[in-house]
């Protein structure tokens, strides 16, 4: 007597007569492959299986994202220079101060007996710098607060991206800020070492000992020494360097050549390697080396680049450029002679014009010589400010094919008076500055020296709601200070390793 069926007795259903046909573990492969048609999952998203009948159990799934936002840009851990430096509260949009410049002349001082004693006077100077403003709008819509997301208080967020966004700019504008090139802007530390009575000239502040130029050499320790002498010199004492990550990098890989590694200290036997270079002791004392990922130099363009803005100057009109075969103050040697693209692009406020190659060809630079661009305005109605000269490596085959790399800014007065040596209207470049290069900077880091005024904290303002969306501005007001410039030195053409 049988107790039940088994799946032999399936093994051919003609065989026992059931009229079914073959099932499992019989021999129709037609019924087969029906039987193997099971749900997939896929690897699309949900959202791209909308109105398909083809995506087997793909429609099902629920879409795992991780709940972490990636940061791919700068954290706030990212702004170096501006957490260091001092600030202060400021009162009035013109800020101004007084400077004692001098005791009295360095002179006599002996007398005999008796006598009265020569006057010397103290020279104290009243100087100033503006209040300017930085802002930035954003946006949510309504139903964006509405919604589920990622990141929590989506409005919140926004308020924490602008501030950002701000502090980016201001930490680049400490640096790089100069209103003689774009008037809104507050005049940055070099631009306030640069532009101010203690030079005659680009010559004189170039040839002083608080700028140290390293013709495309990477930083080293004698320049920071040198750089430290100077400060000394001028009565300070440098404490704070500030230069590019790749600055930075290259100054640590200086080291390796020469380390030491003891053999049975705790990190060899660990398995670490390297060298983090953190301070450099000079003659003078100990300078903090700190690197800041805005300090480095302007990214390269070339003859596709776009202007930056919708709101950009036009491009300028190329007139003509010309080799100058001898010039006193030149800074060409026989390593930097060969052939040159230049290109000019033309600045405001908003952003950066298209760059337009200067004279249509190559122009041969010569040791001791110059090179001299002669380029028009584009006019227009947003008006230009400054310009940016570029230049190509040496033997670059021609505009289209060449790497721009940005060399210096010049305002239209300077251009319109003739630059550096240039007849009006002429912008003359003696290489002072190389193509591809970056700077640094070391301070005397205290409130003598250097300190940011502000006139408001950092704030958010809201703005009328005139549409399903909240709309507020992120803003800053105030302007930095270089009360001594000769306490800070700027090392000028820094290269690689």
């Amino acid at each position: 007597m049988s107790l039940g069926l088994n799946l032999a007795d399936y093994a051919n259903a003609a065989a026992n007569g059931n009229g079914q046909g073959a099932v499992f573990g019989g021999s129709n492969m037609e019924e087969l492959n029906q039987l193997n048609k099971a749900l997939e999952a896929g690897s699309i998203s949900g959202r791209e299986t909308t109105d398909l009948s083809t995506a087997s159990g793909a429609p099902l799934k629920v879409e795992s994202l991780d709940k972490t936002l990636k940061h791919l840009t700068f954290k706030e851990n990212d702004i170096a220079l501006w957490k260091t430096v001092p600030k202060k509260s400021a009162y009035n949009t013109v800020e101004e101060y007084n400077q004692l410049a001098s005791y009295g002349t360095n002179r006599g001082g002996f007398y005999n007996e008796g006598e009265l004693p020569n006057e010397e006077d103290s020279l104290y100077v009243r100087r100033a710098q503006l209040v300017k403003f930085m802002g930035v709008v954003k946006s949510v819509t309504h139903p964006m607060t509405l919604v589920n997301n990622m990141v929590g208080n989506i409005v919140e967020r926004e308020i924490k991206n602008g501030t950002m966004w701000i502090l980016r700019k201001l930490n680049q504008s400490l640096y790089f800020g100069d209103e003689a090139l774009t008037p809104q802007e507050f005049n940055g530390f070099y631009a306030q070492h640069q532009r101010n009575d203690n030079w005659l000239n680009l010559d004189s502040y170039m040839d002083s000992e608080v700028v140290v130029d390293l013709r495309g050499q990477a930083l080293n320790e004698d320049a920071i020494e040198t750089a430290s002498n100077g400060i000394v010199e001028n009565f300070g004492l440098g404490n704070q360097l500030f230069a590019p990550p790749k600055v930075m990098s290259d100054f640590v890989k200086g080291f390796y050549g020469n380390k030491f590694i003891q053999p049975n200290s705790d990190m060899t036997a660990a398995g670490i390697m390297g060298q983090r270079v953190q301070s450099f002791d000079s003659q003078f004392g100990r300078i903090g080396l700190n690197w800041d990922i805005f300090a480095k130099k302007l990214p390269t363009i070339s003859s596709t680049t776009g202007a930056s803005s919708p709101n950009a100057p036009n491009a300028v009109v190329s007139n003509t450029i010309a080799g100058v075969a001898t010039d006193a103050s030149s800074r060409w040697n026989a390593s930097d002679a060969g052939n040159y693209i230049y290109a000019v692009t033309a600045i405001n406020r908003n952003g950066e014009s298209a760059a337009v190659q200067i004279g249509g060809a190559a122009v041969a630079a010569v040791a001791g010589g110059a090179v001299e661009l002669d380029f028009t305005d584009g006019g227009g109605a947003e008006v230009a400010t400054s310009y940016r000269v570029y230049r190509s490596q040496a033997g670059a085959p021609s505009f289209a094919a060449s790497k721009l790399y940005p060399l210096y800014d010049i305002s239209v007065a300077e251009k319109t008076a003739g630059y550096d040596g240039g007849a009006a209207g002429i912008v003359r470049d003696r290489n002072r500055w190389m193509p591809n290069t970056d700077q640094a900077v070391l301070f005397q880091m205290d409130n003598e020296v250097v300190e940011f005024a502000q006139l408001a904290p950092l704030m958010k303002m809201d703005l009328a709601v005139l549409s399903p969306a909240y709309r507020f501005m992120i803003l800053m007001y105030g302007t930095p200070f270089l009360y001594a410039p000769k306490k800070m030195v700027r090392f000028i053409n820094i290269g690689a390793l």
